[in-house]
């Protein structure tokens, strides 16, 4: 059995297959295996007490330090677009639209017919914007990098680590970084070999 402490400005609510972690800003309700741990109130916190054997122990503790990291402080990926004209654009009056995306090298294709919150618009190289939906819990500021006319950094936060990492990956699969010309979204400090190409003599 190990415990792990809450900080004071969470509080914990649970039911039967379900935990509620309420901070500062948000909430996250979770579903669990309610019958694995139990709760004491102390001066200092909320105390969790997980049982189980010592691999699953260590697994759910991780999580539980995600979830509360995730409330206190939140969960930041950061995107640089590289390229002549690249920039971003952040709508906040989306329209439908289908986008397509590379997941597991393999192209898929989602249709948001009625989507009512907010969108990322990415001007990277074609012959229209790349439209990337977004839902309200997830906050996006786009920035200039030095003194750079246009925006070319976008800041993603969420409080699950989770979603920011898979909306993370999905905006970058519009435009992967190429490895001859370097053109493409990176994640922030993402750092590629550029091959050499192929010379005429």
């Amino acid at each position: 059995m190990l415990s792990f402490l809450l900080p004071k400005t969470i509080k914990l609510y649970h039911a039967p297959g379900f935990i509620k972690l309420e901070g500062p800003s948000s909430y996250l309700l979770k579903k669990v295996d309610s019958s694995r741990f139990s709760r004491v109130n102390t001066t200092e916190g909320i105390r969790l007490f997980i049982t189980g054997n010592p691999q699953q122990i260590s697994s759910v503790l991780i999580h539980r330090y995600q979830l509360v990291k995730g409330q206190i402080f939140g969960y930041r990926r950061r995107l640089r677009l590289v390229g002549i004209g690249f920039r971003a654009r952040h709508n906040r009056t989306p329209s439908p639209v289908t986008i397509t995306f590379i997941k597991n090298y393999i192209r898929k294709r989602i249709n948001f017919s009625d989507y009512k919150h907010q969108q990322l618009a990415l001007k990277i190289g074609y012959s229209h914007e790349a439209i990337y939906p977004l839902l309200a819990d997830i906050s996006v500021k786009v920035y200039r990098l030095d003194s750079r006319s246009k925006a070319t950094l976008i800041l993603l936060q969420s409080n699950q680590i989770s979603r920011i990492t898979q909306i993370a990956s999905e905006i970058r699969s519009f435009r992967l970084p190429d490895v001859y010309k370097g053109k493409g979204i990176y994640y922030n400090r993402e750092v590629i070999k550029l091959k050499k190409g192929k010379r005429q003599s």
